[in-house]
């Protein structure tokens, strides 16, 4: 792969040398077409038309071509060009299309507000009420394309992480350790007839929401329902098949949010993240286009879409894990994830649901299971061509959780296994200033309940979102505020 870049490249500097002789001899061509034109004019004002014979009109057309055709010949001795343009995306091309590579980005800055009731907080553990603040959320870069045909296609994407805050303790300082994190890098091949495999790692098909990039989201930020259920990034292989009705994957994993990790672990008591896990999808589309369904709005001039899906991931924790109230996930036991959701596209108006559950069982300990039950109600209608309201309710019931074998649930060490009860409604505005390309979006969640966790079932983080974990399982009243800018290039 790197001999070939290099050829590549120097095949590159050829062609700017090659070029810059070309542009020479045309330089030199209109250097001799103003001369012939001055000599013309002289002979003109001594002669007349009498002396441009038909013999020296043919001698000045011969160097003519003669100049043309060693320009041609020299121009065909240089490699193919390279396409180069904008397809959502700045874009390199081969001319025969066999290689193909594309870069793109996004920013998401955004100034959040997070309100949390001194009662909902521990005595001794109280912290500011009021959190307030910009921040980075997103940037991204990623590279995507395909070589030696359109059937070997990649995608490389690395995240910049944000710094963790200021702790609320004299002896923590802040976070500087700020770096960019691999979040997909794999490689697809594609057989025909819809049928295609890939291998690396990816965001897992699991939860739609989640699927939906943040860059085409609804709201400033997912649910913290997605937060709770979602699997995020998966390693592993998985076999894909895409008609114009249905999309079918199912794959074999190393566990939800287990990203970048390797097989060998350095501590030899601690198992594997995962001893094993495999996730499928199905969806089925009864309108519309696909590309409809990569967005969670529907802008005026839309046709009317119809989709239904449905998911699970099922996976073993590392058996030698003990319980890990932060990522249930990996924790020895089992824990089988399901979902599923209905979206309905109109002419600039959209309506998304979703029902999300998770059992978390088999556990060594004899521990009862743990049932985990959600849902995503959300919808949005343009006022005009370029703004759009929406509104989301999202609910979560978690029963028969404890944080340890001996305890009762304890709210004030928040776990997605603690037993809890909550519901978020949230209305946002969204000004699309050139669609979701830049546009600047603005909600207010309000929470009615506790939430009592602070990492979901598969470690995603809730702060994300400008949420904290309550305390007090009579928590409720947490408030928060975003406003969002954001650019995708």
């Amino acid at each position: 792969m790197c001999e070939g870049a290099h050829a590549w490249g120097d095949d590159i500097i050829v062609a700017d040398q090659i070029n810059a002789q070309v542009q020479q001899l045309k330089q030199q061509l209109a250097a001799m077409e103003i001369r012939h034109d001055a000599e013309i004019a002289a002979l003109r004002n001594e002669n007349g038309d009498r002396w441009l014979t038909q013999q020296r009109a043919d001698e000045i057309r011969d160097v003519i071509k003669d100049v043309l055709a060693d320009s041609d010949s020299r121009a065909s001795l240089q490699g193919a060009a390279l396409t180069a343009g904008w397809d959502h995306g700045f874009m390199i091309s081969s001319p025969d299309g066999n290689f193909k590579l594309e870069v793109s980005g996004m920013i998401q800055s955004r100034v959040a507000y997070n309100y949390q009731s001194t009662a909902n907080r521990l005595s001794g553990n109280q912290g500011e009420s009021n959190q307030y603040g910009f921040e980075l959320r997103r940037a991204k870069l990623g590279f995507e394309g395909h070589v030696l045909d359109p059937s070997w296609t990649y995608r490389v994407r690395f995240a910049f992480n944000q710094n963790a805050p200021i702790q609320q303790t004299t002896t923590e300082t802040q976070d500087t350790g700020n770096s960019a994190v691999l979040e997909e890098a794999f490689i697809r091949k594609d057989f025909g007839s819809g049928l295609s495999i890939r291998s690396g790692q990816w965001k897992s098909r699991f939860n739609y929401e989640e699927l939906v990039s943040a860059t085409t989201q609804q709201f400033v930020e997912r649910s913290i329902v997605n937060q709770y259920f979602n699997t995020k990034w998966i390693q592993g292989v998985e076999l894909q098949y895409h008609t114009d009705d249905w999309y079918l994957s199912i794959n074999y994993n190393d566990g939800g949010g287990n990203r970048n990790v390797g097989v060998v672990s350095i501590a030899s008591e601690s198992g594997n993240n995962a001893e094993w896990a495999s996730a499928g999808r199905a969806e089925w589309k009864l309108a519309g286009e696909w590309k409809q369904f990569a967005e969670l709005m529907s802008f005026r001039g839309s046709d009317d879409g119809v989709q239904v899906g449905a998911a699970y991931n099922w996976q073993r924790g590392g058996v030698s894990n003990d319980l890990n109230p932060g990522f249930v996930g990996n924790s020895d036991g089992m824990n089988f994830s399901y979902t599923a959701d209905f979206n309905a596209r109109f002419n600039g108006a959209s309506f998304f649901a979703s029902f999300l559950g998770n059992s978390f069982y088999s556990r060594p300990d004899g521990a009862a299971p743990v049932n985990s039950y959600g849902a995503v109600v959300q919808g949005g209608y343009f006022l005009s061509k370029d703004v759009e309201l929406a509104a989301r309710w999202e609910w979560l019931n978690v029963s028969g959780g404890t944080t340890n074998v001996d305890a009762s649930p304890t709210p004030g060490n928040p776990s997605a296994i603690n037993a809890q009860h909550f519901s978020i409604y949230t209305i946002g505005a969204t000004y699309y200033i050139s669609k979701n390309a830049i546009k600047l979006a603005g909600d207010i969640g309000y929470v009615a309940g506790a939430v009592l966790f602070s990492n979901g079932l598969y470690n995603q983080a809730i702060a994300g979102a400008d949420y904290r974990s309550d305390q007090t399982s009579d928590s409720s009243g947490q408030l928060v505020v975003r406003v969002q800018l954001q650019l995708v290039f």
